[in-house]
């Protein structure tokens, strides 16, 4: 009561519930009529175990209105301060503390069931009001940041929840419009999902901090469930966008309507393909100048090698001339001394 958590107990009547808060204490009447989603969350890695009433219509508890109530109990019955500022009354040996925890696995299938079983007990009573029990998918869940803290948020078949702390947090598949994911780019830990409603006149609702591990596992579950989604590295100013869209909602539509956060992503993915295939032509550019290069380098290769060629027939040929003329020079020589012999010679004889 208050924001409080009290302990009494539920009745299921003909047409609803009634919770009694001690002797004599407070009533809380819900109505089957006025309940819009029946919730029930097993023990499961949890401390308590839950039935959620999710209403339609607020009600009065205390002095405030609100659209959740729910019933709990505690699934652990060893119970410390976790500051650690009080000590535990029992101190377990490795025995002791074995059959504890078998005892607490027991009560927790024991709390589920019972659970359970009033739930569906709470189904069948409402089943003119077309109820039934809805549980959440813990596999499917991830962390965010719907409110203060970070918890889990947990998809059911028809809503997206998180029951575990107040401010509760209910959010029915069939009153979103689109989902936006915010701050969704390359280097970022975390995103943003935004959830717009069909009633445009519903502030849209933002779970933030959502680590990014968990952006193929969302997509995949708004694809599931058959939620139009886009994604954006930027945060919007959603405030002025559903003021432009609550104006002239017709003229919002015949302009394209929600196809702007769509072209967002696209001009993004367009503006990395153009980088991308600025680099490849920017490649393509130094292929071909690497290629002229090389065609130059065999080019002067060629040249270089007919000029050394050239070098070399002709240093043969001056090696070659050289050579004659020393044969000539040296036929001319042995000429010369044969002719000066027989001039000797003839001299003598005289």
């Amino acid at each position: 009561m208050d924001g409080k958590r009290l302990p009494g107990s539920v009745e299921i009547h003909q047409n609803g519930l009634r919770y009694h808060h001690g002797m004599g204490g407070q009533k809380v009447d819900v109505l089957f009529s006025n309940v819009k989603h029946l919730f029930f969350q097993p023990s499961a890695h949890e401390l308590i175990v839950i039935i959620h009433v999710h209403l339609i219509n607020p009600i009065l508890i205390g002095k405030k209105k609100t659209k959740d109530v729910q019933f709990y109990r505690e699934a652990t019955e060893m119970q410390f301060d976790e500051t650690g500022n009080r000590k535990r009354k029992h101190r377990y040996g490795d025995e002791e503390e074995f059959e504890a925890e078998q005892e607490e696995r027991r009560r927790r299938a024991q709390l589920d069931k019972e659970f359970k079983s009033f739930a569906e007990k709470v189904s069948d009573a409402g089943k003119n009001d077309n109820l039934s029990v809805d549980v959440p998918f813990r596999e499917l869940g991830f962390n965010g940041v719907p409110s203060r803290s970070s918890v889990i948020i947990q998809p059911t078949t028809d809503c997206l929840v998180q029951l575990t702390e107040p401010p509760f947090f209910v959010v029915t598949l069939a009153d979103i419009e689109v989902v936006h994911l915010e701050r969704v780019q390359f280097g970022l830990k975390n995103f943003d999902m935004v959830v717009v409603f069909k009633d445009f006149n519903r502030a849209p609702v933002h779970i933030n901090t959502i680590p990014v591990e968990s952006l193929d596992g969302v997509k995949d579950w708004l694809d599931s469930v058959e939620l139009p989604f886009s994604e954006g590295p930027l945060n919007l100013n959603w405030g002025q966008i559903m003021k432009t869209v609550t104006a002239d909602p017709h003229a919002f539509f015949v302009d394209g309507g929600w196809s702007f956060l769509a072209a967002d992503s696209d001009d993004e993915d367009k503006e990395e393909e153009s980088e991308e295939e600025s680099a490849f032509e920017m490649s393509e550019s130094d292929m071909a100048q690497s290629e002229e290069s090389s065609e130059d380098d065999s080019e002067f290769d060629e040249e270089a090698s007919a000029e050394a060629s050239d070098e070399d027939v002709s240093a043969e040929d001056d090696e070659g001339d050289d050579w004659d003329e020393m044969e000539a020079k040296a036929k001319k020589k042995d000429r010369q001394s044969g002719l000066d012999d027989e001039d000797g010679g003839k001299k003598k004889k005289r």
